[in-house]
């Protein structure tokens, strides 16, 4: 256990940010902040903005070049103009920042490249309490307020939790997007702070969880105790307790912040924390690329299919979620034609990366023909069906063997790269997935 401390102590080191950095990031929130409410109030607008997200919680990693700002528009006076707010800001955005991207969410927000960061304006209302939101957002800064006073509690704690952010990116289990299923960072931090730091938490992943799911058991987090003594899956949503692992929100107490993780994530991060407490390294903490040739290396002896997919420009879970299902889609077709897939996966960063990389291992040999399976004999009238319909088509001849009919069917691709090639060209289902597909 020293030797893990010892290098989460490493790790901590290169993922704070330096006094100098932050102190730059600050500057340019500040001056960024400063030009949007001066076109706020030039629009008459009663609103204000404010750095929000780990901007605001101070536990952002070093090299950040993304800032959050939350546009608080007077609650009184906007409550009932909700649907509105995106359309107000968009006048203020507009006329400060010529050169902005407009984003759909469940209320529209904006995009702002500003002296090399990129900034994302965000409309919601200024409340109090969560029970005043009207819109998933509103809650946003009251999420801040509460990691912040949280993690004062207990010296260092920012620190862990940039360890639980960046080994959630490494090990590719970051973002509650809908492409990716994983940990959010506001989960992180929640998760951090309940179980007093990275390593008990990593701890508990690799012990506690793992028993309890192996179990048929859900693991409760309820960090603010909203239910203490009860059990809360027989008070919340069913629809919000499908997750194996439940964060309850400790401002929302009937909202699971894990409610959009996915098994398979859980168990890759439980998975990547038992290897992190047996071998700890450094390079756990670092996302490593993923190329043709660290590919190559792990499907020796296979079959090695890499398709590249240029995105579609849009929102990134939208665009994200677009490139899973051309991941599914090559990955059925293949299988559907008798290409047996031992490993697979798929690659894409967020919009900032740029291509897709999609990628299947497949077995070498692959039969020349599939011997498909017909009815008994004595079943005279579907025998006599099953061989009128395969004698019609060419390469099928039907023989007998222990009473039974078969039919020896060519295979309309002996080779994988045949069937991806044919399907970039003709398949229409690829069309509006992606803008452009080609073979490595």
């Amino acid at each position: 256990m020293k030797e893990t401390e010892r290098r989460l102590e490493e790790v901590k080191s290169d993922k704070r940010p330096t006094t100098e950095e932050s102190r730059k990031v600050a500057n340019v929130a500040k001056e960024f902040v400063a030009n949007l409410e001066t076109a706020l109030k030039a629009a008459k607008l009663k609103a204000a903005p404010v750095v929000g997200g780990s901007g605001a919680k101070g536990t952002w990693l070093k090299g950040m070049h993304d800032i959050d700002i939350f546009v608080c528009f007077d609650y009184a006076r906007y409550k009932e103009k909700s649907r509105e707010l995106s359309e107000f800001l968009a006048v203020a955005v507009k006329k400060t920042f010529p050169r902005h991207e407009r984003l759909h969410g469940s209320r529209d927000y904006f995009k702002v490249s500003y002296n090399g960061y990129n900034f994302e304006v965000i409309p919601i209302l200024k409340i109090a309490r969560a029970n005043q939101a009207r819109n998933i957002t509103d809650a946003s800064l009251l999420h801040a307020v509460w990691v912040t006073k949280e993690a004062r509690k207990k010296p260092g704690l920012a620190d862990e939790i940039r360890l639980a952010k960046a080994f959630c990116k490494a090990q590719r289990v970051y973002g509650a997007e809908s492409y990716v299923r994983g940990f959010s960072g506001y989960a992180c931090e929640v998760l951090t702070i309940y179980y007093g730091g990275f390593l008990k938490l990593a701890t508990a992943a690799a012990s506690k969880w793992k028993k309890q799911i192996a179990a048929g058991k859900k693991i409760v987090v309820d960090a603010a105790g909203h239910y203490k003594g009860r059990d809360p899956t027989r008070e919340l949503n069913e629809a919000k307790v499908q997750s194996e692992l439940i964060v309850i929100d400790p401002i929302q107490k009937d909202r699971n912040a894990t409610a959009a993780l996915s098994s398979e994530v859980l168990w890759k991060f439980i998975t990547a924390t038992e290897c992190l407490l047996k071998n700890p390294a450094k390079s756990q903490f670092e996302r490593q690329d993923v190329t043709a040739e660290t590919l190559a290396k792990k499907a020796r002896g296979k079959s090695l299919i890499i398709i590249e997919a240029k995105p579609l420009p849009g929102k990134e879970d939208v665009v994200g979620a677009k490139l899973m299902k051309v991941f599914g889609h090559f990955l059925k077709a293949l299988e559907e034609n008798g290409f047996k897939t031992s490993k697979s996966g798929w690659e894409w960063n967020g919009k900032k990366a740029g291509d897709a990389m999609l990628w299947y291992a497949l077995d070498k040999k692959v039969p020349e023909a599939e011997i498909r399976e017909g009815p008994p004999l004595d079943k005279t009238i579907h025998a006599d069906s099953f061989r009128k319909e395969h004698s019609e088509k060419k390469g099928s001849p039907v023989f007998e063997r222990n009473g039974r009919l078969y039919a020896r069917i060519e295979r309309a691709y002996s080779k994988p790269q045949q069937l991806v090639k044919t399907m970039i060209a003709e398949d229409e289902y690829l069309k509006d997935k992606a803008k452009s597909y080609w073979l490595k």
